[in-house]
């Protein structure tokens, strides 16, 4: 809302002293409504009538702080004390409205495209594989035996993906080898595949 504005010397010039104190909190009450209502100096004579009395006008009047017009008073100081015209105050509003328009639907759009760029990476995250597609990226450490990544807390496979059940493994034609022999021979290979080697 517009502010109403005097001069900052106004308090000492000589109609204001004429007019006295009383009559001057009329205009200065007057002065509020017209700028609020934007009348451009305009005081209708029921606003006048309602916040002061028909001395406190004539008071204004012979000092020409105020001229009698059709339906109320004219403040003749009211722009040149810096009072703003009626146009001038809707166009910096029409201004701000639309500076503000521009910033809300520039933030909209910084909001939607980061959304766009936040849901792209979940959908990314939820698409990764975890139902065995073969991923040639993971080291084979973390790889089970289809080359897909192996579940979490399966066991380690070393570079030559070869398992203890691998090593065991007998050849065709071969008769199995007593049970204290396949404990050895398992705690062996296993040794084997922890330090790197062959089993």
């Amino acid at each position: 809302m517009p502010r109403f504005q005097t001069d900052d010397k106004f308090d000492s010039d000589p109609a204001v002293l004429r007019a006295g104190t009383a009559a001057m909190g009329l205009y200065y009450r007057c002065g509020i409504y017209v700028a609020g209502q934007l009348l451009d100096g305009f005081v209708p004579s029921e606003i006048a009538a309602q916040y002061g009395t028909p001395e406190w006008v004539k008071r204004l009047t012979d000092a020409v702080l105020w001229e009698p017009v059709q339906g109320g008073y004219y403040m003749p100081l009211y722009f040149a004390h810096g009072n703003k015209t009626r146009e001038k105050v809707l166009a910096e509003r029409e201004a701000a409205s639309g500076r503000q328009q521009r910033w809300l639907e520039n933030r909209n759009k910084s909001r939607s495209s980061q959304r766009r760029i936040n849901n792209a990476s979940h959908n990314a995250s939820q698409d990764a594989s975890i139902d065995g597609v073969r991923d040639t990226t993971l080291p084979l450490s973390l790889r089970d035996s289809s080359g897909g990544a192996a579940p979490r807390g399966a066991p380690s496979r070393r570079a030559d993906s070869r398992t203890v059940a691998d090593a065991m493994a007998l050849p065709p034609g071969h008769r199995p080898a007593s049970d204290q022999a396949r404990r050895a021979a398992a705690e062996s290979a296993r040794r084997n595949l922890a330090n790197g080697r062959p089993p």
